[in-house]
């Protein structure tokens, strides 16, 4: 398993022209925040879903909480700034996860931060807990639904496995 802060750094490093991960900001849900923060941990939440739909295990060791706008992780989502500044570092991961983000990466990175942000709310693990008010509460548990993950998907995994990087 890899460090989620080691993962964004990662999908950070591969936006070489620096155009989805910036800090525009905007508001949604009556919330004000980065989109490139957003983006960032959608990729991640994604990412953390469909390996542990392919691989019944979890990719990070990140802990994703259901806020408003999807899944986030609260380290990463803190760090932002830090992170961004970071970005042209070398970042050692094992082969394999390299190539699974740079899937993740590839396949998302044409899509909108709406459509980001559907695909998060689309887990049922952020619906059953985005309503809490406590952010203890708002604890998601990705790997109960492992089961769940891997009919839901399925042709992602598919076309991920077709994709050459």
């Amino acid at each position: 398993m890899i460090r989620g802060m080691d993962a964004a750094l990662y999908i950070l490093s591969l936006d070489r022209e620096h155009r989805l991960f910036d800090k525009t900001l905007r508001s949604q849900n009556g919330r004000t925040f980065y989109e490139g923060n957003a983006r960032l941990n959608k990729y991640l939440h994604l990412a953390q879903n469909i390996y542990i739909a392919k691989y019944q295990k979890p990719l990070m060791d990140s802990v994703f909480y259901a806020y408003d706008n999807g899944a986030v992780d609260p380290r990463v989502q803190e760090n932002y700034s830090v992170l961004l500044e970071r970005r042209d570092m070398d970042i050692v991961l094992p082969e394999d996860e390299k190539k699974f983000l740079d899937k993740i990466y590839k396949v998302f990175q044409n899509a909108t931060l709406d459509e980001l942000i559907e695909l998060s709310h689309e887990d049922s693990e952020w619906m059953d807990k985005h309503n809490f008010y406590q952010k203890e509460d708002q604890r998601m548990d990705s790997m109960a639904r492992k089961e769940e993950y891997a009919e839901q998907y399925e042709d992602m995994i598919k076309v991920m496995e077709r994709m050459e990087v």
